[in-house]
């Protein structure tokens, strides 16, 4: 294999991979990219890595040819279950590097789906996040690190406040995005729900993980509150928790959690049963009014 050629590979896999990658963060754990990598080169990379290393390791065995076969073979494999801007990349590295295209094309959805901003979107949703936040800080739960002492609340009313202002936030998730969706292509696509699905399972994960720690925080600097548990024999003058009492605290914060869970799934409910043409957000309409281009 001559030089030329050697590059373009390289060029191709770094650009595939960071596709299947998608949106983690890197270090990512290695098995993400195990049926695409070389088993060598797999076997010699701490479980979480980068692509600079998975690179790096491959250069290092001479492991390039295999694992560009291996993801070629698995790209045909998993093609259905990446998103549309991992395909476009994708295709747009096969084509920059004149390769092959091995029967990998675009899906009958994607060039309606590559015109959805989800960037506007994104951008939409995290400020909607960022006020629903500060508004549990006032309530007392401090949602994000790090966490400052908590103000003092009611924990019932704490749970209650803090589950009914991130419900809400999902909802917003959702209307964000089909406004998005039905500006851009003027009916949900099979894609497009498929994403919009993920977006409200991402937001609901992170909303779940941050709520959770805001009431266990809160509770640690409120264990009076939770004197009827009848294993915190004197809250007053404790510093530190046993591991009995904090599996305890806990167990009891994410029973006091389960509305929430069962909100997300009516909401997850309702994304699949959305008719392909939803009402437009008029809130957000403005955002999305410039005819968007493929990507």
């Amino acid at each position: 294999m001559d030089n030329s050629h050697d590059a373009k590979q390289i060029t191709f896999l770094h650009g595939a991979w960071r596709a299947v990658l998608h949106d983690q963060p890197e270090p990512f754990r290695k098995s993400l990219l195990l049926d695409f990598v070389s088993t060598d080169v797999i076997g010699r990379l701490p479980e979480y890595t980068t692509l600079k290393n998975v690179l790096a390791e491959c250069r290092q065995q001479g492991a390039f040819q295999e694992s560009y076969i291996k993801s070629f073979l698995s790209l045909r494999k998993s093609w259905g279950q990446l998103t549309p801007e991992s395909r476009h990349t994708i295709l747009q590295y096969i084509q920059k590097c004149g390769l092959q295209t091995s029967g990998l094309q675009p899906l009958e959805d994607d060039e309606a789906a590559l015109t959805v901003r989800w960037d506007i979107a994104n951008r939409l949703y995290n400020g909607a996040r960022d006020l629903a936040y500060e508004a549990c800080r006032l309530e007392g739960l401090e949602m994000l690190q790090p966490r400052s002492l908590p103000r003092g609340n009611d924990f019932r009313t704490l749970v209650q406040r803090g589950q009914r202002t991130l419900a809400a936030l999902l909802e917003e998730r959702i209307n964000i995005d089909k406004t998005a969706v039905t500006m851009a292509v003027g009916y949900v696509t099979p894609v497009a729900r498929a994403k919009m699905k993920n977006n409200l399972a991402v937001a609901y994960l992170d909303g779940l993980d941050d709520l959770r720690a805001a009431l266990f925080h809160w509770a640690v600097h409120n264990l009076q509150a939770f004197t009827s548990l009848g294993i915190f024999t004197d809250p007053a003058s404790m510093h530190a928790l046993t591991d009995l009492e904090a599996s305890v605290l806990k167990e009891y914060i994410e029973h006091a959690l389960k509305p929430y869970k069962q909100e997300y799934e009516k909401l997850r409910a309702s994304v699949e049963q959305m008719p392909q043409d939803p009402t437009i957000y008029a809130k957000v309409r403005h955002h999305f009014d410039n005819k968007p281009t493929v990507h």
